[in-house]
């Protein structure tokens, strides 16, 4: 708070480092939930697609997205002990998708807001309320994915995962593919001593 102290008072500058704290504790919690209702979908076996059936993520890995190392380890989730999954924007289920929007975006835009006294940020615009509408979905999603996963099984149903989600124009235009079918048993974390990898080893544009 001394920081503050040039232009505000101590009591204005700890009230608002003290909104800022709660509101970073508050998406936090947030995300966790959301989170949680995505893993145990993984868990259970019952998130469409799973890891595996899709196309390797841009390192050449099957591990799920939302994976961090340690925290996360599951044998569901994919990789090794204590190995993190890269993150998707695309090519994976909305519910993962909405998870890494919700963290990755709105949880960042409440800190932002917060630390630069951007209120509407932090809450209507793209914060606080839009980590609400994503959890109400993220939720919605997975009760469907469960109701459906049980009429399945009720009916002896056995889902194959389509095989679009594994290959496609432009997935198979992507590094992930690429090194799996050049370069098996290998990451991109095997193959690149130096950021200029990517630029030696990718299709030019004229071949696309």
């Amino acid at each position: 708070a001394s920081v503050c102290d040039d232009c505000h008072s101590p009591r204005f500058a700890k009230e608002n480092l003290q909104a800022m704290d709660e509101s970073v504790k508050d998406a936090g919690l947030k995300y966790r939930e959301t989170f949680q209702v995505a893993a145990d979908l993984v868990k259970d076996g019952v998130a469409d697609p799973m890891p595996k059936d899709l196309a390797p993520d841009w390192s050449g890995q099957h591990v799920w997205s939302l994976k961090i190392g340690a925290y996360h380890d599951d044998p569901a989730f994919g990789g090794k002990a204590g190995e993190s999954g890269e993150f998707r924007m695309s090519n994976c289920s909305d519910i993962e998708r909405l998870c890494f929007e919700s963290v990755g975006y709105f949880q960042t835009y409440i800190y932002k807001g917060m630390a630069h006294g951007s209120w509407n940020d932090a809450t209507y615009s793209d914060g606080s309320f839009g980590m609400d509408r994503w959890l109400v979905n993220v939720k919605q999603d997975a009760s469907q994915a469960r109701r459906l996963a049980a009429i399945e099984k009720k009916v002896g149903i056995t889902w194959v995962p389509e095989s679009f989600w594994k290959t496609g124009e432009w997935l198979d235009q992507l590094t992930g593919p690429y090194i799996v079918k050049n370069h098996p048993g290998k990451t991109i974390f095997d193959l690149c001593p130096d950021p200029g990898w990517l630029d030696t080893h990718h299709a030019p544009a004229e071949e696309v």
